[in-house]
């Protein structure tokens, strides 16, 4: 497929990554609240009953309901406008009919077609989020249709309200004949990042339980935010599509959030999400880059376009269908749409999986799969590793740069560097060359535990607060301003309440089961007593310790990272959430990076001392 420039006309778009100016909210009456609490209390009654006479998988897809009017009811300023009271008591409704039907053994919607609002419970916070299937009449649950995974753009007045209401009596769906439709909600507004992005893959588990899926032709699609979004995870992930199409969003951090300057250890960490630095994995993945001439999201795929150009490509190689459309603003044109829709049904019918050669470039075992071949560990995260692999017979040919493990699918002899190692699975490269890995000694960075500190928030996550004295009141009031600032933006931004225990109730079922994320200091909080002795980490009320550097004066907070000594299978974090915060969520969704790597020293006024990553060996 070769790479091809192509102008035409543009039609609309819904959610535009464009900001939009805030909304004046609507303030519903005292008697609409009154209506709407005792409704919802109604359901909430339904919903226990349910709980206790007949569990159901079927029970989030009740639950989503109590929990969109919940949410406005604790958010009002998301009342944008009368009719999301109006939407809100409506679906209120829709809740009470699936309880009823779920209670009589005869529940109607997952067999509808057309639009249908589902849910799923997360593993991320045991939060109720919603997705949307959209069904053509064909579909017979039996034969296994295309689904194409669609992320929306930015909506500044996007909330679970809004998202069930347009799937429930909102505008009708135009259905395609050969395909289901799979509407993420993403959490909102985050460019399906953290959460985000884990709400993408929860949503698609939950469609290919629900649905006929086949799972050689999943396409993912986005627009706007929508776009960013289907850049990253398209890049990041391509072994997970049959082929992505791109409208607009973003690609780059620091351009397209117009940031000046940064510090060293941010500037490492847009290297996480820079899609276009991942641009050469284009080549295992057919995808559509698209933006109007006029739009300044023309330069997402701009960048990957001139990335590709900077690669070391072969004539045989995939390459993106880059179309540009004329000066008609953010939108995406039906020409445009067709040529894309053709492209996508070709790359479809070509499809083969696995293919024998697997060409891959990540900057962090968070991202380090690609078919058959998984980079384990890299000589240095955040710099780029890159691996080209090709299956000649029994033998596997591998070139690697900045990779230091390499995981095989299935045993093989390979050649690698003028060497042959025979029939292994996993090789690791030492100081005399490449050989049959051995078992790991002590902490490694690798794929789930590789940092930086927002990395813990993708997956299952338990704060723990704590019930002793305190060292220094200054700094514990500090860590518990902390904790309490990330409950509110967690629920605000990422639509949950946070996991919290007291350090005194913590069980071994919740060490091994979660990150467990620590508030307050050495005296205060006993699992950080517990865990600080086998780190590199020192801390007193006079010092923080980071390996060889020190810190010295009064009321230092000390923030980190790192392979939880109690289950080196999971993280143990101390005193930080995300560690960017509200300002961030409300801006350009490119701004939500990593603020401090692995580690920080902070003022008690959350002033940085200094900040920065463990190395390769946690260290």
């Amino acid at each position: 497929m070769s790479c091809l420039l192509v102008s035409v006309l543009l039609g609309p778009v819904l959610w535009s990554q464009a900001p939009a100016p805030h909304p004046l909210p609507y303030t519903p009456t005292p008697e609409q609240l009154v209506a709407l609490r005792a409704k919802l209390g109604v359901l909430g009654d339904k919903i226990r009953a349910l709980e206790r006479s007949s569990p159901s998988a079927l029970l989030a897809d009740v639950r989503v309901y109590h929990k969109a009017v919940e949410w406005i009811l604790r958010h009002p300023e998301e009342f944008y406008a009368e009719n999301y009271y109006e939407d809100a008591l409506k679906l209120l409704d829709v809740g009470l009919q699936r309880a009823s039907e779920l209670g009589e053994g005869k529940p109607s919607w997952p067999g509808r077609r057309g639009r249908v609002a589902r849910a799923y419970r997360s593993r991320v916070d045991d939060s109720v989020q919603p997705y949307v299937m959209i069904l053509p009449e064909s579909y017979d649950a039996k034969t296994p249709m295309r689904l194409d995974v669609v992320l929306h753009g930015r909506n500044a007045r996007l909330n679970e309200v809004l998202f069930l209401a347009e799937a429930e009596w909102g505008k009708p769906a135009a259905v395609a004949g050969d395909r289901l439709e799979l509407h993420v909600f993403g959490r909102t507004n985050n460019a399906y990042r953290w959460a985000g992005e884990t709400d993408v893959f929860e949503a698609l588990a939950a469609a290919q339980t629900n649905y006929a899926v086949d799972s050689r032709r999943i396409v993912l699609r986005g627009f706007s935010m929508g776009g960013a979004g289907a850049w990253h995870l398209g890049l990041h992930h391509p072994d997970q599509w049959a082929a992505i199409e791109a409208g607009a969003g973003f690609t780059d951090t620091q351009g397209h959030a117009r940031i000046a300057q940064a510090p060293q250890h941010e500037i490492l960490a847009w290297r996480i999400y820079d899609a276009y630095l991942y641009a050469r994995n284009a080549v295992m993945v057919p995808a559509v880059g698209y933006g109007s001439v006029d739009d300044p999201q023309l330069r997402a795929a701009k960048l990957i376009a001139e990335q590709l150009g900077r690669e070391r490509l072969e004539p045989s190689d995939l390459r993106p269908l880059f179309l540009t459309g004329p000066a008609v603003g953010h939108r995406f044109a039906p020409e445009s749409k067709k040529l894309s829709e053709a492209f996508l049904a070709q790359a479809l019918l070509q499809r083969t999986q696995p293919p024998d050669r697997v060409r891959f470039v990540t900057y962090t075992t968070r991202y380090n799969r690609c078919f058959w071949v998984h980079l384990e560990e890299l000589e240095k995260h955040y710099e780029r590793a890159e691996i080209d692999a090709r299956r000649q017979g029994r033998r596997v040919l591998i070139e690697a740069h900045g990779v230091r493990r390499i995981r095989l699918e299935e045993p093989s002899d390979v050649e690698i560097e003028g060497q042959v190692l025979t029939q292994v699975r996993e090789l690791e490269k030492l100081s005399g060359g490449w050989v049959a890995a051995r078992p790991t000694k002590g902490f490694r960075k690798r794929h789930g535990l590789q940092g930086p500190i927002d990395d813990a928030f993708g997956e299952s996550f338990l704060c723990v607060r704590p019930t002793g004295r305190p060292g220094d009141e200054v700094v514990h009031r500090a860590a518990l301003e902390r904790l309490e600032r990330f409950r509110q933006e967690y629920d605000k931004y990422l639509r949950a309440d946070i996991r919290l225990k007291n350090d005194r109730e913590l069980t071994p079922e919740d060490i091994a089961n979660h990150h467990l994320v620590l508030f307050g200091d050495p005296t205060s909080n006993r699992l950080i007593s517990r865990v600080l002795p086998q780190t590199p980490l020192r801390w007193d009320t006079r010092r923080v310790r980071v390996g060889h550097r020190e810190w010295k004066g009064e009321h230092l907070l000390l923030v980190a990272i790192y392979p939880n000594p109690l289950n080196p299978k999971k993280y143990v974090v101390i005193n930080s959430g995300h560690t960017f915060g509200a300002k961030d969520f409300q801006g350009t969704n490119a701004l939500l990076y990593p603020r401090l790597g692995d580690w920080a020293v902070l003022e008690s006024t959350g002033e940085l001392r200094a900040a920065g990553f463990f190395d390769e060996s946690w260290r």
